[in-house]
């Protein structure tokens, strides 16, 4: 099991994360009780699983591509509790709804609803960050490649989605996989879960309107039983200061 685990030690697994959607789809997961995972090649930065689309070479100068990538699927969460760039990329109308859990909670969320090959389909991992060159030099290293791509237990493929530029470093990111036995041939997977268990807090969006973070909070507890606590994020909020002379 702690291979489903990646760049993680044991000491991290109830670390919080937290993940900001939009009301519309935080709404819609509360509703639907419904994570939803997202292939990789429909993710915004480019670069994203460049090891799977890359075009393979074998020794006898053939090419090859990696039919499985489709078959893998992720969900990005971050270690860090309150960014000022999460808010404004994530919830660009001003209404996103931010949710704290642990990585060990998310994993079994998923691991618990994946069936027979839950061992080798579900992971969680640490993203670690390097610049694009040292990423594209392991493509170069034929023995890495083939530790990762022709792996049985899922394991190094699930790491092909862990690496990033320096650049996006600042996002501090833990992913959730699946790695699909048969190909979906869809680009989302979803499983089912309970809000109520899995979430630790629900955090509004500190720009939005008072009434309809109030009216929001109700709807949570009323219609969909949540009872962790639910605030607004007080970014923006300025403290009362004084000063003597």
């Amino acid at each position: 099991m702690i291979r489903n685990f990646i760049n993680l030690t044991e000491a991290e697994l109830d670390r919080p994360i937290y993940r900001v959607f939009s009301s519309k789809w935080f709404f819609e997961m509360a509703r639907n009780e419904e994570i939803s995972l997202r292939q990789p090649s429909k993710w915004h930065d480019p670069f994203e699983n460049f090891m799977l689309n890359a075009t393979g070479e074998r020794s006898d100068g053939s090419k090859f591509t990696v039919a499985f990538k489709d078959h893998l699927y992720g969900q990005c969460w971050t270690t860090k509790r309150e960014s000022d760039a999460i808010w404004r990329i994530y919830s660009p109308k001003s209404d996103g709804v931010k949710v704290k859990t642990t990585i060990r909670k998310l994993f079994y969320a998923l691991y618990s609803q994946a069936g027979s090959f839950k061992d080798i389909s579900c992971f969680i991992g640490k993203v670690q960050y390097a610049n694009k060159k040292k990423l594209i030099e392991q493509l170069s290293d034929p023995d890495l490649m083939r530790s990762r791509l022709i792996d049985s237990t899922g394991y190094g493929q699930a790491e092909t989605l862990l690496f990033k530029r320096i650049a996006f470093s600042h996002e501090q990111e833990v992913r959730l996989i699946y790695n699909s036995p048969t190909n979906l041939k869809t680009e989302w997977f979803q499983f089912k879960f309970n809000p109520r268990e899995l979430f630790d807090q629900v955090v509004f969006d500190p720009r939005m309107d008072y009434h309809r973070y109030k009216t929001d909070k109700e709807r949570l507890i009323n219609e969909f039983g949540f009872k962790m606590p639910i605030i607004k994020s007080s970014l923006y909020k300025i403290p009362e200061l004084s000063f003597r002379m």
